[in-house]
């Protein structure tokens, strides 16, 4: 196949797409990605892509495409300047673009608007449209507080609608997705499929390479985005509660690794409760690192509120955590707590829901290694039936493949 693959992020920015497309590649593919300037992280544009320089690369066998975009620095302003710039020079990109391809594939996280140049791709040249959703919207829009009696929301709608029912079908990555396209957006279900994500398996490591600080009797990490949605406040609020119930700080310590607009927020947090000796913060890590954070961990963390649609997904991070052989102790609702309860690698409560999160932290401190083990092992073999590199991209291969035979029997 010849794939154009449509991510406003990608390399240097660090997300699964980058692997996927490399993945493509070994299998025999022919790979072009239409992306931005690898601002995400930093939310400044690195200096070797200002001034119009190195737009186009290849990296790995893929061909890279960059359109300018407007960097997303801080805030909702620049944040939306910086989607629709990305839409607008990727559709003109679209309309001018000579190469051929067979299939336009759409990785798309947030924003929903990354799919306007994969439309006027998909549209020219009379190829099929496969969007892989891990993000609902306009469902997402009400994290930045954007709900239905805002001004705003009525046009988000509307663009999210047009877009999902441009596609001439739609991976989702979470069960629930299915009926929220269906309702909210009016996506017929068969057009729609469940491709869940896959998390890397974690190598064993080679040295003692020492990065979790000031470890206690049983260390809890928690890895991924400090945002509005990951609810860290209960994971804040349930420490507290223990602490009230007699835990010492050197019985329980909380790992929290990752970035995000609630970070400084929760630091306030943790130092207004006066909770800094239970509660350490290491701020984004490279990817090459997670695996010295997950052999520390006696278990994995999972929080996500459920004031929303969002709250019934399932966060990628509890594939990796179940790669790691790691026990997985939750505070969330939905299509993860039903993972977590069928494969048995943890335990769970309802989201937000901090004594109880407290509760089953203290029963887990509880348990034996050989009972904690067996957690792990139900997790990583979950995870091995159902969400490894090889079956994720043997089914999206297939799953193109047919977008491509289908449009070809029109």
């Amino acid at each position: 196949m010849k794939i154009l693959i449509v991510s406003q992020n990608f390399y240097p920015d660090e997300f699964k797409i980058n692997d996927i497309a490399t993945s493509f590649v070994k299998s025999g593919h022919e790979v072009t990605v239409l992306t931005g300037l690898g601002d995400y992280s930093t939310g400044k544009v690195p200096k070797r892509y200002r001034l119009f320089k190195n737009r186009n690369e290849q990296l790995n066998g893929v061909k890279i495409h960059r359109v300018r975009a407007i960097a997303r620095r801080t805030g909702p302003i620049f944040r939306s300047l910086n989607y629709m710039s990305f839409a607008i020079n990727g559709w003109f990109w679209g309309k001018w673009q000579r190469q051929k391809f067979d299939i336009v594939y759409v990785y798309m996280i947030s924003p929903v608007t990354m799919g306007i140049p994969a439309m006027a791709v998909a549209k020219k040249q009379h190829i099929p449209l496969a969007i892989y959703n891990l993000d609902l919207w306009p469902e997402s829009v009400k994290a930045m507080r954007i709900n239905e009696n805002n001004i705003a929301f009525p046009i988000i709608h509307k663009m999210s609608r047009s877009i999902y029912k441009a596609a001439d079908t739609i991976a989702v990555s979470s069960v629930p997705f299915i009926d929220y396209l269906e309702k909210v957006n009016q996506i017929a279900s068969e057009r729609v499929r469940f491709i869940p994500q896959y998390a890397d398996e974690q190598t064993d490591i080679q040295d003692d390479k020492a990065i979790i600080k000031n470890k206690a009797k049983n260390n809890f990490v928690f890895t991924g985005n400090i945002g509005l949605v990951q609810d860290i406040e209960t994971i804040i609020d349930a420490v507290a509660a223990l602490k009230k119930r007699g835990v010492q700080s050197t019985a329980i310590r909380i790992h929290l690794v990752g970035d995000g607009s609630q970070l400084q927020a929760i630091k306030d947090m943790v130092l207004k409760m006066a909770l800094t000796d239970y509660i350490i913060f290491y701020g984004r890590q490279p990817s090459s690192h997670m695996a010295y954070f997950y052999k520390e961990a006696d278990a994995c963390l999972l929080t996500l509120k459920n004031e929303n649609m969002i709250g019934a997904t399932i966060p990628a991070k509890l594939q990796g955590y179940m790669a790691a052989h790691k026990p997985v102790i939750a505070a969330i609702d939905g299509d993860a707590k039903r993972v977590i309860m069928e494969s048995k690698c943890g335990f769970q409560t309802t989201a937000s829901d901090a004594q109880g999160l407290a509760d089953i932290l203290l029963n887990f401190m509880k348990l034996t290694g050989p009972e904690r083990d067996e957690l792990g092992e139900n997790g990583y073999n979950y995870f091995e039936k159902y969400s490894t590199k090889q079956r994720f991209m043997m089914d999206t291969e297939q799953w193109l493949l047919n977008a491509i035979d289908e449009r070809g029997d029109k």
